[in-house]
């Protein structure tokens, strides 16, 4: 039991030595305390991703626009698939999945607190075609983990305008 507990405080130990700490809430700008999502498709895994990280860091999220509200629109979000490489018999061996949204932040006020930006995510997984559902199930999870990768990486990129704040 010693030993144990002589271990963990060891591993908990060499962890803060390395500089690691948990994330913890995003510094998100005030501006954004009430903000509304402008989404051509409000029910994408994206967007209703993005939602609950916003609300799980402090902010109200609006269902309608508001004048006292920020407006963080979604200008686009695009998912393909390219071949990544074939065969000799000329078959796709590789797929990459590339996702992309179009974004900008709006103040209360219509003002651009943040410029157009587009952030760009890709994965590639093989592709056997002897065992095709299971490719289509890996590219499935594969779609859904682009999506909330890239809701963590805008609200990544959402951080930089609070880190500015006083």
């Amino acid at each position: 039991m010693r030993l144990r507990a002589l271990v963990a405080i060891a591993l908990i130990g060499l962890l803060a030595a390395c500089g690691f700490q948990l994330r913890g809430e995003a510094r998100l700008p005030a501006a954004m305390d009430r903000t509304w999502i402008a989404a051509a498709d409000e029910s994408s895994v994206f967007v209703r991703e993005l939602g609950l990280l916003l609300e799980a860091n402090g902010v109200e999220r609006l269902e309608t626009p508001a004048e006292d509200a920020a407006t963080l629109r979604i200008d686009g979000q695009t998912l393909w698939r390219q071949p990544l490489s074939v065969s000799g018999q000329a078959r796709v061996r590789e797929y990459l999945l590339v996702f992309e949204v179009t974004w900008r932040l709006e103040s209360a006020g219509g003002e651009v607190l943040i410029e157009r930006d587009t952030l760009r995510l890709t994965r590639d997984y093989s592709f056997d075609e002897n065992e095709i559902l299971a490719a289509q199930r890996e590219e499935e999870f594969l779609r859904d983990d682009l999506s909330r990768s890239m809701a963590s990486r805008l609200l990544r990129r959402l951080e930089v305008l609070g880190d500015r704040d006083p």
